[in-house]
């Protein structure tokens, strides 16, 4: 179905234009948000993260062209591509979430004690992580398969969507809703508009699409209470 094509294509459009727009410091200049300078201990690990997150988004935009202009042998050789792609993006994101938390233990991101906000990180990668493989393993099923990479790539785009200030204004600057409302109103979006096109609810997007919110904001709430404090200065040694 061309509208079928043309919704994940454009998805990918979106997905990417968030991401320099989120990350253009980086892109264009190697800082971080607001021109600051990166920490020298966290140069390399942000460089191969920032860079293989580049790369998934980059990877969903043309392999939904591909599709898009029917191209499936092409498309099924270049998946190949997110088996590599998605365990430097997964370990990588672990690595650095622990890594950085460890150098400002005491900082606060969006309200929240960024020793707190540890575990919505590893939230952040387990829940990409198992879009990806649930994305793999349904690869012959594409009614499964292309919301699952969808979903995948959707699950990180918080990490740019928190670093534009001009959506803090809409979905706040402190709590999930601030963390995730940009990316939970575009799935919501992305949701409305599929089952538009197909006349029909697209169940699996909208099961992980819940599941993903869910586990959002289950982390967000988590990450406030008393274990997690002890939990996470135990494993942080602070």
């Amino acid at each position: 179905m061309k509208l079928d094509r043309y919704f994940y294509s454009t998805s990918g459009v979106v997905f990417v234009l968030l991401t320099f727009w989120g990350f253009h410091s980086f892109y264009l200049n190697g800082k971080a948000a607001g021109g600051d300078p990166i920490a020298p201990e966290m140069l390399v690990l942000d460089s191969i993260h920032g860079a293989a997150m580049s790369a998934w988004v980059l990877l969903f935009l043309v392999q939904a062209v591909l599709m898009g202009t029917g191209n499936r042998k092409l498309h099924m050789k270049l998946g190949w591509a997110a088996l590599a792609i998605a365990p430097v993006l997964t370990i990588c994101g672990i690595l650095t979430a622990f890594r950085s938390v460890q150098n400002s233990p005491d900082g606060v991101f969006f309200d929240m004690l960024y020793r707190r906000f540890l575990l919505v990180m590893f939230t952040e990668i387990a829940l990409y992580a198992a879009f990806v493989a649930a994305g793999l393993i349904t690869r012959k099923r594409p009614a499964i398969h292309r919301p699952m990479m969808l979903l995948a790539s959707l699950s990180i785009l918080a990490g740019s969507t928190v670093r534009i200030p001009s959506l803090y204004p809409i979905f706040s600057h402190a709590g999930w809703p601030g963390l995730f409302g940009p990316i939970f109103a575009l799935g919501a979006v992305l949701l409305v508009i599929r089952s538009l096109m197909t006349g029909k609810l697209d169940k699996p997007f909208a099961i992980g699409y819940m599941v993903m919110v869910a586990a959002y904001i289950l982390a967000s709430q988590l990450a406030l209470t008393e274990m997690w404090s002890r939990l996470s200065a135990a494993m942080l040694k602070v």
